[in-house]
């Protein structure tokens, strides 16, 4: 089974300044965050990777995401909104610019998560070992609901996403510590999952890396 995890796209228009928002603030997709979703679906129907179901966190800004990329590509199904996807609650981060983070709870924990998805010691609320087991139970999921040759989409926020990047630092030597510790908005990360085993196809990269899939006939 193939796995399609896209970050939403952007929620603040050039030039605004950009600040941590978590699962307590969200805010909606501007228009090029609107742009980045038709675009994702524009590279499913081209590569004929019509996802068999499709799946976001409860944010708006997640199935809005979603629901755009799905139409365009021609999909049938709505996204299923799945709370295990939900965004961390930054805490005392919240709202904060990444100079001003650093200023007040030091560049050792901001970098140490920005460039290593390092969980720090600040003040988030979401907890750490439940915030994983939720995502590990999302996935698992996942494999005992569908076929080897589906694909599956997955819209949500930078935090699962980096979470997963943690899981697979150092198994995989084409991908670096750095390149998993981060999704930029509107990009991709494709997986490959079976039985006993995860495994990312690409990381971190525009939808257009999309191929269609080669399955033996």
């Amino acid at each position: 089974m193939k796995i399609i995890l896209s970050r939403h796209g952007n929620t603040f228009s050039a030039g605004a300044k950009a600040i941590w928002i978590g699962g307590q603030a969200d805010p909606p997709l501007v228009l090029e965050g609107e742009r980045q979703a038709r675009q994702l679906g524009t590279v499913l129907q081209g590569a004929r990777r019509i996802p068999s179901a499709a799946f976001c966190s409860p944010l708006r800004r997640t199935s809005a995401y979603a629901e755009i990329a799905l139409a365009t590509s021609g999909a049938k199904r709505p996204p299923v909104a799945d709370s295990r996807l939900s965004e961390i609650d930054y805490g005392d981060w919240e709202g904060l610019s990444n100079i001003e983070v650093v200023r007040r709870f030091g560049a050792r924990d901001f970098f140490d998560w920005y460039r290593r998805s390092i969980w720090p010691i600040s003040n988030w609320k979401s907890e750490q070992n439940a915030y994983f087991d939720a995502i590990d139970s999302f996935l698992m999921g996942l494999k005992g609901s569908y076929r080897p040759t589906e694909t599956i989409l997955v819209v949500t926020a930078h935090g699962p996403l980096k979470c997963i990047g943690r899981r697979l630092m150092g198994k995989f030597g084409d991908f670096p510590v750095a390149q998993l510790a981060r999704v930029d908005t509107g990009n991709i990360c494709e997986l490959e999952m079976g039985d006993g085993f995860l495994r990312p196809v690409t990381w971190n990269e525009p939808p257009g890396v999309l191929l269609p899939s080669a399955w033996p006939k």
